[in-house]
């Protein structure tokens, strides 16, 4: 029987705008059986309360405590790694509404690529310690070119997630690895990632939930991320089919991103939390 869930949300508790089949009803029987739940999502451009929002919206019972944002994770090791920016230094945050503030209730001084460029106009550029980059639906050539002047003049780079692709409703779309790969094309750096399949998130999870990681569930719909992060670390794995791997790919994937179960919906695992 497993005590911690953390749980994928595109593919798996949704797709767009409507829940995917049996999992609001899979997560509240989970939770009545007492296991501790947390969504664990590499969207780094929206907020906790903005995805508790949703997930309340479709009739999942959650608060901002119960999502973790791959912005969260970063925000959490840059404080590990530069607490000296705590107290004087700039962020940089480079992405959606999310990454900005996750960096702030962290307790640092964000600015935007905005005003960043702003300031340079004035002759009056202020020193970024490090750059923080996620994905935001409006993020262009103008807030990459601030992140790579910041990393030539010696800033840290730590990049929520390096998906390649972002799913639509139109189909995949450049995600934020992509828009990583320009600036680190253009700047020479490397980034720190932090976001599923990298073992940073699954850390800080395992931390929130208070469970251990042979007695937590990694629930998601990517073999490559959500299954491969999940088995690096030491958690269970289940790929459930209402998102993008399929049944044919987990029999074919490298042992690496083997999943523990296939599932058709969350309601083919009640047993992991059931004993009747």
């Amino acid at each position: 029987m497993i005590t911690g869930m953390l749980c994928d949300l595109d593919g798996v508790v949704y797709r767009a705008h409507e829940a995917c089949e049996g999992a609001v009803e899979a997560l509240a029987d989970a939770r009545d059986a007492g296991v501790r739940i947390l969504y664990l999502t590499n969207n780094a451009s929206r907020t906790p309360q903005e995805v508790a929002d949703q997930l309340s919206d479709l009739g999942v019972q959650a608060g901002p405590e119960d999502v973790l944002t791959a912005s969260q994770v970063a925000a959490a090791v840059l404080q590990e790694q530069r607490a000296d920016l705590l107290d004087d230094g700039h962020v940089l945050a480079v992405g959606g509404p999310g990454v900005a503030d996750a960096l702030r209730e962290a307790g640092f001084s964000t600015l935007t690529p905005h005003e960043v460029a702003d300031a340079a106009r004035r002759g009056e550029t202020p020193a970024i310690g490090a750059v923080v980059q996620g994905y935001g639906p409006q993020v262009g050539v103008a807030d990459l070119t601030e992140a790579a002047y910041a990393l030539r003049s010696g800033a840290d780079w730590i990049a929520t997630n390096d998906d390649a692709t972002l799913p639509t409703e139109r189909g995949q779309a450049p995600g934020n690895g992509s828009l990583v790969a320009a600036v680190a094309h253009a700047t020479g750096a490397t980034p720190l990632v932090v976001g599923k399949p990298h073992a940073p998130a699954y850390h800080a999870a395992l931390d929130r939930l208070g469970t251990s990681p042979e007695d937590t569930l990694m629930v998601g719909d990517r073999l490559e991320t959500d299954i491969a992060g999940a088995g690096a670390t030491g958690l269970r794995s289940a790929l459930v089919l209402t998102g993008v791997s399929t049944r044919a790919e987990a029999r074919e994937a490298p042992e690496g991103q083997r999943p523990d179960r296939v599932a058709e919906t969350m309601l083919d695992l009640t047993d992991l939390w059931r004993t009747t």
